[in-house]
């Protein structure tokens, strides 16, 4: 039996996307890496990390792998309702963790998608449903960002650059959308479904039915929100992690490059840095963040009379102590669980062995 002429495209076309993707990241952060060292003077980029202090920066180290338990423990109330029977949050975390790894090494945000996979094969639970209480949890990531960022536009407004105003209007759109979209369900989630089908139905048909996927997905995790006690544990540990953990790791960089503002300057300063990264972070770029990263951290700290040297040489220090423990602690875990590299590719293409491991 030959193959439709459908069968044989769609996969030359999820291939044509993926390479697509690919070479707009690597661009990118080409593009990136190019804005972040014009007019920069090397040698004093050099000299500025070789002056860095070197216990502040194990700490930003110690702080990033502290992130990466408290993202487990948070997700861990996420998918509570998922199980039958509650679990250590071991399993979480080394799902995240090498969900990170994948974040890091691999392009496409692969790491996305490792992560409730990863927690499949070690509980059972399904993986659909795991992957709707992560999507949950970017709309909360979204919207702490948002309200970081809404208080850094407050003091900065007339200094924040027009990409940094137009991007924080993006987050605002894509973390309220979602949330507008979590209480709509929880009203009536059948009324809710039944009128996202009728404004889709215009639509091309594979174009909504993977909004409705989506949309299910998200129906799938709802049920751990449910309840007093995980809201407040959930939202205590995102502030938590965006208000304490990732801001302690700008102050840690201020530390380890004797930068010295005013109080109030330096707080303002850490949480911009916190906005300008994090909108970064959300562009398409190469593996771990290369680049996108370097340009918000001098960015940022221009606003606050940094010179060029030390806020590159801030940033990468400050990038390298995310990449470096955060990529090890997923090398571990994979290695400890016995997931391959190609365990992890494969799971961008949809061809994963999902049997359990453990």
């Amino acid at each position: 039996m030959n193959p439709e002429p459908d069968d044989v495209a769609q996969p030359a076309a999820r291939s044509g996307g993926r390479a697509l993707r690919l070479w707009l990241g690597i661009a990118v952060t080409v593009l990136a890496i190019g804005w972040a060292i014009r007019g920069v003077n090397v040698g004093g980029v050099v000299d500025s990390m070789r002056s860095a202090r070197l216990a502040p920066v194990l700490l930003i180290m110690a702080a990033q792998w502290l992130g990466l338990w408290v993202r487990a423990v948070r997700w861990r109330y996420l998918t509570a309702a998922l199980e039958d029977a509650p679990r250590d949050i071991g399993s979480h975390y080394r799902a995240t963790a090498v969900g990170f790894l994948a974040i890091n090494v691999l392009p496409f945000r692969i790491g996305e998608l490792v992560r409730p996979w990863f927690l499949a094969r070690e509980t059972g639970v399904r993986g659909s449903a795991a992957l709707g209480t992560l999507l949950l949890e970017r709309a909360i990531d979204f919207a702490c960002v948002v309200l970081i960022s809404g208080v850094v536009l407050f003091f900065l407004s007339a200094d924040s650059p027009e990409w940094f105003r137009s991007g924080a209007t993006v987050f605002a759109v894509l973390s309220l959308a979602p949330f507008g979209l979590v209480i709509a369900l929880q009203i009536s989630e059948e009324a809710t479904l039944s009128l996202l089908a009728a404004v889709l139905r215009p639509f091309p048909e594979r174009l909504g039915k993977r909004a409705l996927d989506l949309i299910t997905q998200i129906c799938l995790g709802l049920a751990s929100l449910k309840g007093i006690r995980p809201l407040f544990m959930v939202a205590l540990y995102s502030v938590l992690l965006w208000g304490v953990i990732f801001a302690s790791v700008f102050v840690f960089g201020f530390i380890a490059f004797g930068i010295q503002l005013p109080l109030k300057d330096a707080l303002l300063a850490v949480y911009t840095l916190h906005v300008f990264t994090a909108l970064a972070a959300a562009l398409p770029a190469a593996p771990g963040f290369f680049g996108v990263f370097h340009v918000a951290c001098t960015e940022a700290l221009s606003l606050f009379g940094i010179s060029r040297e030390v806020a590159l040489a801030f940033g990468t220090i400050v990038h390298v102590g995310y990449w470096l423990p955060v990529t090890a602690a997923g090398a571990f875990e994979a290695i400890r669980s016995g997931t391959r590299l190609t365990d992890l590719t494969a799971v961008g293409v949809g061809k994963a062995p999902s049997e359990p491991h453990r």
